[in-house]
């Protein structure tokens, strides 16, 4: 495991991004051969001066001399050859570089060439292939005036474009490397949040820098202080409700012996308390309930379920054919259902449930018919103690357990509950859970 902070690994990253930018900079300027500077021929200079269109150059007029007249070096060669294209003396042309010439030692330039040399020179410009580093020219014109051409400069020259090589390069080099770091640094807090979602250990498989490792243990403190504090709070409410058992078991003995109708009525709400406490563990228990995971006929459940509840001459009815088998503890998931299916007859009058299956699911519709609950309460209800006044009475023992309980427990089996409008009226719910494969058949 990694002891290095974020901020080591992100300055060495760095570090070694500037280092290979170098690297390649260097590598580049000494592998690849210097680019050879942009070069103009006499041509292109006289046809500028004259005036011909599509030469690419910029021409300008002014009034006096722009520049002085090469005295030495390429630009007196430039100017001797121009002249005799131009077919004027080699005084009314001038040619200055763009790039500029060494002075010879001693600071000055030497005489005016004289006419055998200016024959010479003019001989070298003109040979074939001959052209020169960029210059400025420029001309008389029969009014008197200069006629200014400059050489075109475009914006991409080849320094510009080994510059651009270099950094093609070092960015295709840089963009692995990148990648690499920011996936180095970002898959421990990867792993961190699918730790948080688990119950393993986040400390066993975070890794990485020293500051994920720091979050993994404190997950893991939180996840161990959350747990003792629910292991307390199960505790507690199962204490409470064992306690209270005991004073109700003696309450129920004492009312035995009273007179026929308030008998009934005690015993009948002494019953009604000792479901509340029963739902009540059920609910604080959660996770801690013993869960005996087996596969089962989802159908054959609900049978049972419906089976009881017309015993106790309720209108329920049932469509499943065939087997839909799921994998899950009988006893939790029996419970599940009679919690539903007693929330459609208490609450709806009655209850029309049907088994399916569906793309690999086992699907329980469950509708009842009731007025049915607004579109804002159809996940409002889920929320324990959460009751309807408007639809609910106390009278009928409810305490807004029910349907969080069902759903704790579907969703332990890895299935979901949700309500629906009825397709009429009242409300559906719907119980999706895996369905299994027995014999390479899907059930």
């Amino acid at each position: 495991m990694s002891t290095l902070s974020i901020r080591t690994l992100t300055a060495g990253f760095t570090v070694a991004a500037i280092l290979l930018c170098l690297t390649v900079a260097f590598v580049i300027a000494l592998a690849f051969p210097a680019p050879p500077p942009a070069r103009v021929t006499l041509a292109e200079a006289q046809a500028a001066l004259n005036g011909e269109a599509e030469t690419g150059w910029r021409r300008r007029v002014v009034a006096a001399p722009p520049f002085e007249a090469a005295r030495a070096g390429q630009a007196l060669v430039a100017q001797a050859g121009l002249a005799v294209l131009l077919d004027a003396p080699m005084a009314e042309v001038r040619v200055r570089p763009l790039s500029p010439e060494r002075v010879p030692a001693g600071g000055s330039l030497p005489p005016a060439p004289s006419e055998g040399l200016k024959a010479l020179l003019a001989s070298m410009a003109l040979s074939p292939g001959m052209s020169f580093a960029s210059f400025e020219a420029a001309a008389r014109q029969a009014d008197g005036r200069w006629a200014v051409v400059t050489p075109p400069s475009p914006w991409l020259t080849p320094q510009r474009l080994r510059m651009g090589l270099a950094f093609l390069i070092a960015a295709a080099v840089l963009l692995p490397l990148a990648l690499w770091g920011a996936g180095r640094l970002a898959a421990p807090f990867q792993r961190l949040a699918e730790a948080a979602r688990g119950d393993e250990p986040a400390t066993a498989f975070v890794g990485g820098p020293r500051e994920a490792a720091e979050a993994a243990r404190a997950l893991d403190a939180m996840r161990d202080r959350l747990g003792e504090a629910l292991k307390e709070r199960t505790a507690i409410m199962a204490a409470v409700a064992h306690d209270l058992r005991t004073p109700l078991t003696g309450l129920r003995l004492r009312v035995e012996g009273l007179a026929e109708v308030p008998r009934e009525a005690a015993i009948a709400d002494i019953a009604r308390m000792e479901r509340l406490i029963a739902q009540l563990l059920t609910y604080v228990r959660g996770e801690e309930a013993p869960w005996t995971s087996e596969p089962l006929d989802l159908a054959d459940l609900a049978r049972e379920c419906v089976a009881r509840q017309v015993a106790m001459g309720r209108d329920v009815t049932l469509v499943a054919d065939g087997e839909h088998l799921v994998r899950g503890d009988r006893d939790q998931l029996e419970r599940a259902l009679a919690n539903l299916i007693d929330n459609a007859v208490l609450y709806g009058d009655r209850a029309e449930i049907a088994v399916t299956s569906e793309g690999g699911e086992v699907v329980v519709v469950i509708d009842d018919g009731g007025p049915g609950l607004p579109q804002d309460q159809l996940e409002a209800v889920f929320t324990p103690f959460r009751r309807l006044e408007a639809s609910r009475s106390r009278a009928t023992g409810g305490a807004g357990l029910g349907l969080p309980i069902s759903r704790s427990i579907v969703e332990r089996g890895g299935g979901t509950v949700v309500l629906r409008p009825g397709p009429v009226d009242g409300t559906r719910a719907l119980v999706r859970l895996p369905g299994i494969v027995l014999a390479g058949v899907a059930r």
